[in-house]
């Protein structure tokens, strides 16, 4: 109806009261469907005030010039609204075609009071196009939401205006008809589209005029990539998520068009720069942010102000994340130095049960003096190791580890469970010194987890095996008992597991301690009735 109306407005006796009421239908109509303001939105005072002096304006001073801006005007705003529907877009297209016909054919002639031929045609066939819409109807789930691409809508108006003026200024110069110079400025624009259209594809040899297009369209005349090159270096910096947001904005101030800045952080408000009236408030997850600029701005310059600060949120984020993971980081080395702690004491009490196992079972004078002997030498080496405990406690760092000779050790491991009813195996050819804190660290966490084990299993056949060949040192444990659960295993060395009798960390560090001094801790059987583990030297 709009349409029909803007056409009977031009066609029937042009100028005359008719034509205004048809007009002033017309503009009534269009108030209904424009693109600009939401359907259930209230027109603010100067909104209305504006529209009613332009609705005035073109009714009562209605002429051919009048008539050529608000069909160029009209076929902007169809020409850039957005709609993913097919219906509606072919509906646009057919509305376009529409207002071009009657530009061309009803509006530009009448600019210079020319006939053109075959006029009765299109004022019969022209009001029949806006019927066609019956034909397309609109399956929009919220019709009352507009979206104009003004872009787009300022290219098509100003083409179709070219394309205007192109043909009276080449019907006057070759004193042609009208007809014919339309379609030789219509074929002249179309291929100069078509030049443009061939070098913008990036498939051309020219690639770079689109990349400066994008890159234009993108900044708006702001100097993004430089700016965004800056927060990239400043997020690099160790800085506190406060330090790096108060640096970003000190670059964000360099920008042509701000002059100062204010933004809040939990309760928090920081000042730079110069206050305007001309502000723009932007708020995010975790600051609120009010930029004040020189002049008021657009709702380009607004989208692209949105778009900078969720970029400067997401580098804010990352910062935070940042320190959270050192934080993290910080707590799991406290964590790793407690639990290595605890099992080295672990350790201690196991070797210092053994020790008061042999004690207990000699009964025989005789048997007194050998155990006083294992007490002699072995309880400086307790001593020892607990005075090591506590300094891996006061600093947690790595500390250099006595070296012992293999065989020394071997000994001290036997007498310290001679009542653990283990078998030992040796098969030595050498006698190189080994790190007796990672030997012993295994060794205890390995029997510790067999003993536990063994509590709910019963009886089991405990294997501890030493070879040593050359350049070649294994020290494997096995036990007789059942096997360890898939889902427990292929996680048992390489990270901290759920453990209903301990840390759950023992062989985790054991393993972390023995990559330190070149070994490997590996599960090398793991069937029922025989699990192994295996210590052996990287070569």
């Amino acid at each position: 109806m709009m349409l029909e109306m803007l056409h009977l407005s031009i066609w029937v006796d042009f100028g005359s009261t008719i034509s205004r009421s048809f007009m002033l239908s017309h503009l009534g109509l269009f108030l209904l469907w424009q693109p600009v303001w939401r359907g259930n939105e209230k027109l603010s005072i100067d909104n209305a005030i504006l529209f009613s002096v332009f609705t005035f304006s073109l009714t009562v001073w209605l002429n051919s010039w009048l008539l050529f801006f608000w069909l160029v005007l009209l076929i902007g705003f169809i020409s850039g609204r957005v709609t993913a529907n097919r219906n509606e877009r072919a509906l646009y297209i057919l509305a376009s075609g529409f207002l071009i016909l009657e530009l061309f054919f009803a509006s530009v002639p009448g600019l210079i009071q020319i006939n053109i031929e075959y006029n009765y045609i299109f004022n019969a066939i022209l009001p029949l196009l806006p019927l066609l819409i019956l034909l397309f109807p609109s399956n929009s789930e919220n019709p009352q939401l507009h979206v104009v691409d003004f872009i787009h809508a300022i290219t098509t108006s100003l083409f179709t205006s070219l394309v205007a003026m192109g043909t009276l200024l080449n019907m006057f110069l070759s004193e042609s008809s009208y007809f014919a110079a339309l379609t030789q400025t219509t074929l002249v624009i179309g291929g100069f589209i078509l030049c443009i259209s061939w070098l913008l594809t990036s498939q051309t040899r020219f690639s770079a005029l689109s990349q400066l297009w994008s890159n234009y369209m993108l900044n708006i005349g702001t100097p993004f990539e430089e700016w965004l090159s800056d927060l990239s270096k400043a997020s690099e910096h160790d800085l506190s998520p406060d330090e790096f947001l108060l640096e970003a904005m000190h670059e964000l101030i360099k920008l042509s068009w701000i002059s100062g800045i204010r933004w809040k952080v939990d309760t928090t408000v920081y000042d730079i720069g110069d206050t305007t009236i001309n502000q723009i408030e932007l708020t995010e997850i975790d600051f609120k942010i009010t930029l004040y600029t020189y002049s008021p701005a657009g709702a380009s310059l607004k989208l692209h102000s949105s778009l900078l600060i969720k970029l400067l949120h997401n580098f804010y984020i990352n910062k935070q994340r940042e320190q959270e993971l050192t934080r993290q980081a910080h707590l799991k080395a406290i964590y790793e130095t407690g639990a290595r702690i605890t099992h080295d004491i672990k350790n201690l009490l196991q070797s210092l049960q053994a020790i008061t196992s042999i004690i207990s079972h000699d009964t025989d004078p005789a048997d007194a003096i050998v155990s006083q002997q294992v007490l002699k030498k072995q309880l400086p080496q307790l001593t020892q190791r607990l005075q090591l405990a506590l300094d891996k406690l006061q600093t947690p760092q790595i500390h250099e580890c006595e070296e012992v000779y293999l065989k020394d050790w071997w000994d001290d491991l036997q007498k310290r469970n001679v009542h653990n009813q283990i078998l030992f195996q040796a098969d030595l050819h050498g006698d190189p010194t080994i790190p007796i804190d990672l030997f012993d660290s295994v060794v205890d966490n390995l029997l510790e987890n067999i003993q536990t084990k063994k509590y709910n299993e019963g009886d089991l056949v405990i294997t501890i095996s030493l070879v040593c060949n050359n350049d070649n040192l294994v020290l494997s444990v096995c036990d007789s008992g059942s096997m360890i659960p898939k889902h427990i295993s292929k996680d048992l060395l390489a990270n901290a597991i759920n453990s209903d009798n301990g840390l759950g960390i023992g062989l985790y560090q054991a393993n972390k301690h023995a990559e330190m001094f070149g070994y490997t801790l590996r599960l090398v059987n793991n069937q029922q009735g025989r699990v192994c583990f295996e210590l052996s030297l990287n070569n």
